[in-house]
């Protein structure tokens, strides 16, 4: 999922089918209204045998007239109208098929992953609301990451310590503890985030920084 997701299919959403559908019930609606307005009036004449055949013979012929003039306009105008429908409906569509696939990515702990549209596409609001999300989720995530670095690194430094002057109880304890934190880090490390500056040396820093004010705070004392 690298770049702009291009599609080439013009149904990616099952919305595009349903709205093609209704397009068309409305569509036949519209023919049965009219018929029964226009055309079924001029049509019932027809069928009255007070009405001489000449008198016939011109409503019949209005009535082809008005047939032919009527419908060419009408199926061009449902046929141009349904065209931008699709192509409105595909700017919607697709997006909605790109945040299904973007949904799925991140369930996995890809979270590195961003919405990214066309320009000409609908819901740009909607993902940039997406990308802000997922960016305040993965700067949680990578602070939870440093303080995982940080903690196993003190535990390191304090069960070595202790193993060498106090063995058996607390080094099960230590062991135990050590477990829990293994799980931990292996549960982080399902989530994929974006390249930013090594752990390591976020903990190097994050160490000296401590230290820093550990010894300012004994000065001042």
């Amino acid at each position: 999922m690298k770049g702009v997701f291009q599609r080439r299919q013009l149904f990616v959403h099952p919305v595009q089918y349903w709205f093609v559908i209704t397009t068309l019930l409305y569509f036949a609606c519209l023919l049965l209204t009219l018929y029964a307005v226009v055309f079924l009036p001029m049509a019932l004449p027809l069928h009255d045998s007070s009405i001489s055949w000449e008198q016939r013979a011109e409503i019949a012929t209005q009535f082809l007239e008005l047939n032919g003039r009527i419908w060419p306009w009408l199926i061009i105008t449902f046929l141009v109208l349904l065209l931008h429908s699709v192509y409105f409906m595909h700017r919607i569509a697709g997006p909605l098929y790109r945040f299904t696939a973007l949904f799925r990515s991140i369930g996995t702990g890809q979270l590195h992953q961003r919405a990214r549209l066309r320009e000409h596409d609908y819901l740009h609001r909607e993902a940039q609301a997406f990308n802000s999300m997922l960016d305040h989720l993965e700067n949680k995530m990578q602070t939870i990451n440093l303080h995982s670095a940080l903690v196993t690194q003190a535990f390191e430094t304090v069960a070595l310590q202790v193993r060498e002057q106090a063995p058996g109880q607390i080094t099960a304890s230590l062991q135990t503890l050590e477990e829990e934190i293994h799980r931990l880090k292996t549960c982080l490390a399902e989530f994929e985030l974006q390249a930013q500056q090594p752990l390591a040396q976020q903990c190097s820093e994050r160490a000296e920084s401590s230290t820093s004010q550990s010894s300012n705070a004994m000065k001042a004392a």
